[in-house]
């Protein structure tokens, strides 16, 4: 990554605008940043890592420090930087998170930060370039990638601040291997771990699921065989630890289902044979029994045919008369509808007659029709006068919409001017109200922190009110407690004395004559002492001194609660500020008043310049609606006059249409409907006509038709008459009947029922079908039993073989997947991995030796030869090997940790560590290219010698084409550095900018 322009307005202590062209100030691949302490120098570099990253480069930092305190508070911070990596050239704007004052009233508003990212084609475009986005995220994302480092990994290696210059040296170890994985971009190395780790997975996954197929066909192979559990988990141990065994348990288990099925198969087929046997009896008897019935059952069926015999010979002679009656139907037929034409021809006529003028209702044809004529020729005359008839009532209401819109745009003009003349003492009125609002709304924040005042305040008052209400009754209880025990210590004091005076009775007791006093050696006991009967016991001394420490212990208490809430009691006064309950809660309610009313007036302010822009935005509508009303009537007037002057013209002609009828369309109408009905009394004359010469012809067809078929009138044509579906009905009887008596006839005389007798004994049908149900149950069962164990036997056999082929199969995985297993193992840096590192790790070790190889050519100039780097892969608990770094001190030949070094010798080892870090990256031309690296502490901790190595190290990175930023204050450099930018304090504590290059 390249370095090549920095913008700065309003960042930090520069209260302008300032540019940097590092492509000019680091041409010699060494400059100097320099400058009085706290005068920028780290906000230069804050102001990069902001622009990459929005956010400083010390991790401990607030972002919104950048924003300059310097700059007018309505300034803009803004940040542009142009930089190149391998992805290309981009520019990058970036603005912070500010405060600045409002457009209008009083306080500040916030603003939001900002970027804009340009993809351009030189460093120097400045202006143009493809703008790739302006969403915080994807910029990120994109400056991200094309940057290949993350924010904490960019200060570790490419931008060294304050704070932060060591924290590669000492990281952990998985930090530095995230930090190396992308600076060297071995992406590819962990590509290739996941997918043999992936890999070596999916073949423990294949093992497994082998495992799981082989334990899952024995686990049906046993439940197919009905095994009992302990049978199949002995099973599913042996296929587990010795699957060589498991070909003869199979074996055993199915030559066992096989013997039972073949007991069962002779079973079934005994239980078969007699159930045919018992089934062929019954059917036997079944068999004469039913043809005994079939025998009475036509006797009875012959008698009643018999009996119906006479009744079928008349319905022959009817349904033949039927017959020879049909030819006539058509006859007769057609005759009733030529006179039903005819009746219906003379109704019709009666009707015409009716419907036309009394005086032509015997008026002939010709004449009627010249009447008619007449009035079409007058009903085509009124054609024009209808057309004025019917657009004259839509003129009218057009008059009338007209003159009701007028009316209403003459309401609607008042109505407007009404309005505007009262808008503006509104608009003053909402003035005043909106500017009371903001005064109010102003005073928001100080009342919010007036009222949580007022409210912690008023809480603590109440706590205190409560802790006083509690500390009467616990001094009370305390006093109680301490008066008991004092009451206690008085009775065991008295108890103990009375224990004492009744010892003397208790050695009475014991003396024995001729034994020696246990006090004073006496063998003579002349008055010996006894105890009294209320003697105290040892026992009772010792039930009242725990008594007396129960109560000691609960007075302990109570003196502890009480101080403790004494303690809080003086405590909440003083957070009360030694105020009164009331007091205080009236603070709080006129403070919360307050804040209410605050609060209420930003939504008021908001309502009124809403409502004031709506009141303004009115007058303008109705100062406009007004003109265009007074142009609207006076157009609504002019188009009114000439309406109303055309109906009255029209409505002259169609009244001289009308000739005394309500409308010209009713006249049109009553010589229209005269007319129609002549039409109609013509037709109906002619219809008649033609009705009565029909009937005529239909008659003499009905006789001639009646004589052919034999009969002599209607009458009796009538009487032999049948529809054809009564004739196919009684000829379907007739037929029937006649294959009854055939089928009974045959069935007597046949010879299945020749040996039949009628007073024969029969057995017991319903015993012998017992007897067959029962015989077939047992047939059915043992049927089903031999199938089920056929059944069982083929699919435990079918199982043998699933176990078998499972079995295969395991072999063959186990054999496929050996070496897949295998190298996922000592990849991943387990199995036969000792050193327990996976294969990303290894490479990055391999790398980061050769960085520390590379530092440490640097490091022996530094520190005269006295130290060097190690790497180490010493496990820290139950960490992996990784990438820890030690110090091998060759003066005192002992290897240390990083942490033990000094301030300036962690300077000049991270130094190293981090140049080192560079030029290993560069020589392979891969990965992350460290193009600039800043420098901003250090320098000041080292002795004139380590100095001058370092900084002959430093000028000699220019053959290198990388360039080194020094940030420093020390003088010695500004001798040995050429090219500086120097930061310029001002009078008024402002800073600025001096390029020398």
């Amino acid at each position: 990554m390249q370095l090549h322009r920095l913008e700065m307005t309003a960042i930090g202590p520069y209260a302008g605008t300032e540019s940097i062209d590092f492509s000019a100030v680091g041409r010699a691949g060494l400059f100097l940043l320099e400058g009085p302490t706290g005068s920028g120098k780290s906000t230069i570099i804050d102001a990069i890592t902001f622009a990459l990253y929005g956010k400083v480069a010390q991790a401990s930092a607030d972002v919104e420090r950048i924003h300059s305190h310097h700059a007018d508070p309505r300034t803009v911070p803004i940040v542009t930087l142009v930089f190149e990596t391998q992805s290309g050239i981009y520019r990058v704007q970036r603005t912070p998170r500010f405060e600045r004052p409002k457009s209008r009233g009083d306080g500040m508003t916030v603003q939001q930060p900002t970027i804009k990212l340009w993809r351009v084609a030189t460093p120097d475009d400045v202006l143009g370039g493809e703008l790739l986005s302006t969403n915080i995220g994807d910029c990120d994302d994109e400056i991200t990638r094309a940057v290949g480092l993350t924010r904490d990994q960019f200060v570790q290696t490419v931008i060294l601040p304050q704070g932060e210059f060591a924290t590669f040296l000492r990281a952990r170890s998985e930090d530095k291997g995230k930090l190396l994985e992308k600076v060297f971009g071995t992406a590819f190395f962990r590509r290739v771990q996941d997918e043999i780790v992936e890999a070596g997975r999916v073949a423990q996954a294949r093992r497994q699921s082998a495992v799981d197929e082989i334990r899952m066909a024995v686990q049906a192979f046993a439940v197919s065989a009905g095994l009992e559990t302990d049978r199949r988990d002995a099973l599913l141990e042996v296929s587990r630890s010795s699957p060589e065994s498991l070909t003869g348990e199979l074996a055993q288990v199915v030559d066992e289902l096989a013997t039972n099925e073949r007991h069962a198969g002779k079973r079934s087929r005994e239980a078969i044979e007699g159930h045919r046997q018992m089934a062929d009896m019954v059917g036997e008897a079944r068999l004469r029994m039913q043809r005994r019935e079939r025998l009475l059952a036509l006797q009875r069926e012959d008698e009643t045919l018999g009996k119906r015999a006479v009744h079928f010979t008349q319905l022959r002679a009817e349904v033949e008369r039927a017959r020879q009656a049909k030819p006539v139907v058509g006859a007769v037929r057609t005759l009733a509808i030529s006179e039903g034409a005819l009746k219906r021809a003379e109704a019709a006529l009666r009707l015409a007659r009716a419907r036309v003028d009394e005086s032509l209702r015997d008026t002939d044809l010709d004449e009627l029709r010249e009447v008619a004529t007449r009035s079409r020729e007058v009903i085509g005359s009124l054609a024009g006068a209808i057309t004025l008839e019917t657009a004259l009532g839509g003129r009218i209401t057009e008059a009338r919409r007209l003159q009701g819109e007028l009316d209403r745009s003459r309401t609607t003009l008042a109505s407007t001017a009404r309005d505007l003349a009262g808008l503006p003492d509104a608009l003053a009125a909402h003035d005043v109200a909106l500017t009371e609002a903001r005064r109010l709304h102003a005073l928001l924040d100080s009342r919010t922190t007036e009222a949580t005042r007022a409210q912690t305040v008023l809480e603590a008052a109440l706590a205190h009110a409560a802790a006083l209400s509690r500390t009467l009754p616990l001094e009370r209880a305390t006093a109680d407690a301490l008066e008991a025990v004092r009451g206690a210590e008085l009775g065991l004091a008295r108890l103990r004395q009375a224990r004492i005076d009744d010892i003397a009775g208790e050695l009475g007791l014991a003396l024995a004559e001729g034994e020696p006093c246990p006090v004073c050696g006496s063998l003579e006991h002349p008055a010996p002492a006894r105890p009294s009967d209320d003697a105290v016991t040892p026992e009772r001394v010792t039930a009242e001194e725990q008594r007396l420490e129960s109560l000691r212990a609960a007075a302990a208490r109570r003196v502890d609660e009480l101080g403790a809430l004494r303690t809080e009691v003086g405590a909440l006064e003083a957070a009360a500020v030694g105020l009164s309950l009331e007091t205080a809660r009236e603070r709080a309610e006129a403070a919360a008043e307050a804040l209410a009313a605050s609060v209420q007036a930003r939504q008021d302010v908001a309502r009124g310049e809403a409502r004031l822009a709506e009141l303004r935005a009115a007058q303008a509508t109705l100062t406009k609606r007004h003109g265009e009303l007074e142009t609207s009537i006076a157009r609504l007037e002019q188009s009114l006059a000439d309406l109303e002057e055309r109906i009255e013209r029209e409505r002259a002609q169609v009244d001289e249409a009308r000739d005394g009828h309500e409308t010209v369309a009713e006249r049109r109408q009553e010589l229209a409907t005269r007319a129609t009905r002549i039409d109609e009394l013509i037709d109906a004359i002619g219809h008649r006509a033609v009705a009565a010469a029909a009937v005529a012809e239909d008659e003499l067809a009905r006789d001639a038709d009646l004589a052919a078929a034999g009969f002599d009138d209607v009458a009796q044509w009538l009487a032999a008459d049948r529809s054809l579906e009564w004739i196919t009905q009684r000829e379907q009887e007739i037929a029937d009947f006649e294959t009854a008596c055939t089928q009974v006839r045959a069935g007597l005389t046949g010879p299945e029922l020749a040996d039949v007798q009628l007073d024969a004994l029969f057995d017991d049908i319903d015993q012998m079908t017992e007897l067959e149900k029962a015989a077939k149950k047992e047939m059915e069962a043992a049927t089903n039993e031999h199938g089920s164990l056929r059944d069982q036997v083929r699919r435990t056999k079918r199982h043998v073989a699933d176990i078998h082929e499972a079995l295969g199969r395991n072999a063959a995985v186990i054999a496929a997947t050996v070496d897949a297993v295998r190298v996922g193992q000592l990849v991943s840096g387990n199995g036969d991995n000792q050193l327990n590192l996976d294969l990303v790790k290894y490479v990055l070790i391999r790398r980061f030796t050769e960085v520390l190889s590379a530092a440490n050519a640097e490091l022996a100039r530094f520190s005269g030869g006295r130290y060097t780097l190690e790497h180490t892969d010493a496990k820290k608990g139950n960490a992996k090997s990784g990438l820890g770094v030690r110090v091998h001190d060759l003066h005192t030949n002992q290897v240390r940790d990083v942490g033990t070094l000094s301030g300036g010798e962690t300077f000049y080892v991270s130094l190293s560590l981090a140049l080192a870090l560079a030029e290993v990256v560069r020589a392979e031309s891969g990965g992350v290219d460290l193009g600039t690296l800043f420098v901003d502490e250090g320098f000041g901790t080292l002795d004139p010698d380590v100095l001058d190595d370092v900084m002959h190290t430093l000028e000699g990175l220019r053959e290198g084409g990388r360039t080194v930023g020094i940030v420093s204050h020390v003088t010695e450099l500004k001798s040995r550095v050429a090219d500086r930018i120097e930061v310029i304090v001002r009078p008024d504590r402002t800073s600025t900018l001096r390029i020398t290059a």
